[in-house]
């Protein structure tokens, strides 16, 4: 069956193949043309005239053709065929009586394909309930908020895509991954493409269904999967049972959400054994997708398998055949401005440092007048707004009852956003005698009645879903900065308060908003902050020694002495060495999100048998440092052209130099004129930069130049051009004299 039709007559064929698992052909039947003839076995026959007239007169003629057909083959195998006469729009109640008399059913063609699958009732029940996190974080209820359009990120392309291109990749049979942290709309965008792919489902022949996975724990059958859906919708049996039908004919466009909540009620400190929990808890996903030829989205967060290897492997996906498709973690300002504008009937000027992530903007839409004002006076500083923008929280819903004040709400957000960090969910969820613990140990007594029900509205915390009294953390950015909080009052606790957290495992590490806060309280208490990354490693806590190493290595000082610390196990989400060099480290058997390398070799350090997914500062594993051993990386720095360069992050004199060398000796051609060769770099630094730089290398003859027609030329030294690609290869870890000397000019 395809998915565009020749005619009419080939659309209802090709429904009726799929309802009955059979070839659907034109026939004739006793002399009888017929438009469609299914003989499924000795007792089971399927007869259909196909009809676009609607006409009664028509109908009345296609239904003694089908009865004539049926008299005959009756009369010469003993069989009794079951007959349709199907009509290109709606039917009235005359073309019924019409067949009903002499048991023969006229159907419209929406009648019709429903008897293979009635995608109209499930699509209703569908859109009526809540697309995994594409809730109301108070209520739980599904979000009624107008759709704000965004763009996405495609792996491998400069490229930006709409939602309708991702529909059409669907339509057009792509299978496609979707990632993002929570809150940057994954699951709004499958409701979204649900509702886009629903409108031509009857025209096309082909059903968008939308699973939430977490609902679906240790299911690792397809059509379990499937049927346990449309069981949670309230949907019967034959719809259950229709929609089986429909996927084992490949009649589906399958968007599943939620890769990383269907395996996260497992857990192991061993990564191997981790990925293995992760790898079967996607078994049903895997089936569900080896029967499946019809395009398929599937979304998760970004850094829940180590690689994008592991990945597809879990997944059961070709990485030629998949598209990788990012959601921005932010809004672009036009967004912002359209979502304020929308929500706020208003245009609000923000500063530019404000995080635009969509649900900090939906908290902030949500504020009273004077508390935006309150909150944006407070400086052009972003760590100075993240604590006045959670202090502004916390102070409204202390207005709201004498049972809390601020900075106890405060605390106990802070004593969750550290429990999170044991859940492999990340942002949850959080129970309610989670909750109700947290106050405890905040206040030393358990919360009377009503400081109960003030805790279940806490601000931050949203419902898992409206079935549900779990909370989750609605930002991963309001969270990271919670953490960070929170692990900065460690450095003033007493001795006997800690030993408890040192034994605790920490899964989940902070990012950038998080390491940056906590680099303020390690300024202020560097040696008590150094003693608790010691102990921390030394016995369970990994994670919490890697994020105060991350947080030392965000200040200002160049060169910080961790005396030994030696970290096995660790996670980091970023790790940039590039700002501050470290001493007297080791680090092994640790993943990094992202790893910044230095531009010299840190002092007594090393870094031994890691995975990292993106790795900066150089641009081919066999450019790695040797302090750096046995390190799998899954992306490094891009040299292949002048725009990858630019996205690198190269201080002005390098990424000039750079883009020289890639331009001479790396791109076609025997030489460069010099207005080619200059062309944009005197928007990178300073206009007489690029001239010293070429100079340079003239002097020391890596390039050499000629009169052309149109002024000089410039050629490479062929002899110099294994330095040059591995000096590209190296980057902010090259030694090389250029490299160095091209940092002074």
């Amino acid at each position: 069956m395809t998915s565009s039709w020749a005619s009419f007559e080939d659309k209802v064929r090709a429904v009726a193949s799929a309802i009955w698992n059979g070839d659907c052909k034109s026939q004739n039947i006793g002399g009888v043309a017929l438009d469609g003839v299914m003989i499924l076995s000795r007792d089971a026959q399927i007869f259909i005239e196909i009809t676009e007239e609607r006409e009664l007169d028509k109908v009345r003629r296609d239904v003694n053709k089908l009865q004539t057909a049926r008299n005959a083959y009756l009369a010469e195998h003993q069989s009794f065929p079951r007959c349709f006469c199907v009509v290109k729009g709606s039917i009235t109640r005359s073309m019924q009586e019409a067949g009903e008399a002499i048991n023969i059913s006229v159907l419209s063609f929406d009648q019709f394909a429903n008897i293979f699958f009635n995608f109209e009732k499930y699509s209703h029940a569908r859109l009526t309930a809540a697309f995994s996190s594409a809730i109301n974080p108070l209520t739980g209820a599904k979000d009624e908020r107008e759709y704000v359009p965004v763009s996405y990120l495609l792996d491998g392309s400069s490229k930006e895509l709409s939602l309708a291109d991702i529909t059409e990749m669907l339509r057009g049979g792509k299978k496609v991954v979707l990632l993002g942290e929570y809150g940057t709309g994954k699951s709004r965008c499958s409701r979204e493409l649900f509702t886009s792919l629903a409108k031509t489902a009857a025209a096309t022949n082909l059903y968008p269904m939308a699973l939430d996975l977490r609902d679906f724990w240790g299911l690792r059958r397809a059509s379990e999967l499937i049927t346990r859906h449309l069981s949670e919708l309230g949907l019967d049996n034959s719809l259950q049972n229709a929609a089986v039908r429909a996927l084992n004919v490949d009649r589906l466009v399958l968007l599943l959400d939620g890769f990383d909540e269907l395996g996260s009620q497992a857990w192991s400190n061993d990564s191997e054994k981790l990925r293995g929990i992760r790898a079967k808890s996607l078994e049903g996903v895997r089936e569900l997708f080896s029967r499946s030829t019809k395009g398929a989205l599937i979304s998760g967060r970004e850094h829940y398998f180590n690689n994008n290897e592991e990945m597809f492997q879990a997944l059961g996906l070709s990485p030629a055949s998949t598209a990788v498709v990012r959601c921005k973690n932010e809004f672009t300002e036009e967004e912002m401005r359209v979502f304020f504008k929308r929500y706020v009937n208003e245009d609000l000027v923000m500063p530019e440092w404000l995080p635009r992530r969509p649900l900090v903007c939906q908290t902030i839409a949500d504020m009273e007048e004077d508390e935006l004002d309150q909150m944006f006076g407070v400086g052009q500083d972003e760590l100075s707004f993240f604590d006045h923008f959670i202090k502004v929280l916390c102070q409204r819903d202390a207005r709201i009852s004498a049972s809390f004040d601020a900075v106890t709400i405060e605390s106990v957000l802070m004593r969750l956003a550290r429990l999170t960090r044991t859940r492999p969910s990340n942002v949850g969820p959080i129970t309610m005698g989670d909750v109700q613990g947290a106050f405890e140990s905040v206040v030393g007594q358990m919360p009377v009645e009503e400081a109960s029900l003030m805790l279940q509205r806490l601000p931050a915390l949203g419902r898992v879903k409206s079935e549900s009294d779990d909370r989750q953390f609605i930002d991963s950015y309001i969270l990271d900065g919670l953490r960070a909080k929170d692990s900065g009052a460690l450095f003033k606790m007493v001795d006997r308060a800690l030993a408890g957290l040192f034994a605790t495992t920490f899964v989940n590490p902070l990012d950038v908003l998080g390491q940056r806060l906590l680099e303020r309280d390690i300024s202020a208490y560097p040696k008590n902050a150094l003693e608790i990354a010691k102990r921390a490693s030394a016995d369970k806590n990994k994670v919490l020694s890697c994020d105060i190493v991350a947080g030392f290595l965000r200040g200002s000082s160049a060169r910080v002495d961790f005396e030994g610390l030696s970290i096995t196990d660790g996670n980091f989400l970023q790790l940039d060495l590039s700002k501050s060099s470290p001493t007297n480290l080791a680090i092994s058997d640790t993943v990094f999100g992202t790893l910044s390398l230095p531009a010299s070799p840190p002092v007594n350090t090393t870094i031994k048998h890691c995975i990292a997914e993106r790795l900066v500062g150089v641009s081919s594993p066999t450019a790695l440092p040797a302090w750096i051993t046995d390190l799998e990386a899954d992306k490094f720095d891009s040299t292949e052209s002048i725009s990858r360069i630019r996205q690198i992050g190269l201080q002005p004199q390098h990424e000039i130099l750079a883009t020289i060398i890639r331009k001479t000796f790396f791109q076609k051609g025997s030489g460069r004129k010099e207005e080619a060769l200059l062309r944009g770099l005197g928007d990178i630094a300073d206009k007489g930069t690029a001239p010293k730089i070429l100079n340079h290398l003239l002097t020391l003859e890596i390039l050499t130049r000629f009169k052309g027609d149109e002024g000089w030329v410039y050629a490479p030294n062929r002899k110099h051009a294994g330095r040059m690609r591995t000096m590209l290869y190296e980057l902010q870890t090259s030694q090389d004299e250029i490299w160095k000397a091209t940092a002074g000019l």
